[in-house]
């Protein structure tokens, strides 16, 4: 059997990543029917615990949406006209199950080139929080996804947010 750990502290979590590499898990609307048939042999780091994670809020100089936020949590959320083209694609993720669990981090983290969100993300210059143990760091969403399933996200690292100037 795998290993499961569901932290209730951002610094749990990270201090986790840091120990062994693990397999990030929110919503797993990916990860699990990826799965099918399979044993589910990954280290699992479930991160749907963590608090703070899923809020959204207009900041100073930008709006911060937490990893954890739905596409449910994006079509109901009073956001401004700039956030329409994200509201549309949040309608058409999936059906009402995986809009409900499926994370708008998530969906930037597996890095598929159908992914729903990026055009709307990349037009509105989001850039990714990262955290580790080591500390914090941003970059441009145009340089986190580098390919197909591929990002800057490094194994030690967390995305936490993303923030849209």
């Amino acid at each position: 059997m795998a290993g499961y750990l569901r932290p209730t502290e951002l610094n749990e979590a990270l201090s986790a990543l840091e120990a062994a590499p693990l397999v990030i898990v929110a919503g797993g609307t990916d990860y699990y029917p990826a799965r099918v048939g399979r044993p589910l042999d990954d280290d699992v780091l479930d991160v749907t615990a963590l608090p703070g994670l899923r809020d959204m809020a207009e900041l100073d100089d930008c709006w911060r949406i937490g990893a954890l936020v739905t596409w449910t949590d994006i079509i109901r959320a009073d956001l401004p006209p700039l956030f329409d083209g994200l509201k549309l694609a949040a309608r058409e993720v999936g059906g009402p199950q995986v809009q409900n669990a499926g994370t708008l981090a998530g969906n930037i983290c597996n890095a598929s080139p159908a992914a729903d969100g990026m055009p709307g993300l990349l037009a509105l210059d989001a850039e990714i929080e990262l955290a580790s143990v080591a500390g914090a760091r941003k970059m441009p969403l145009g340089e986190f996804v580098t390919g197909n399933r591929r990002t800057e996200r490094r194994a030690n690292e967390l995305v936490t947010g993303i923030r849209i100037p």
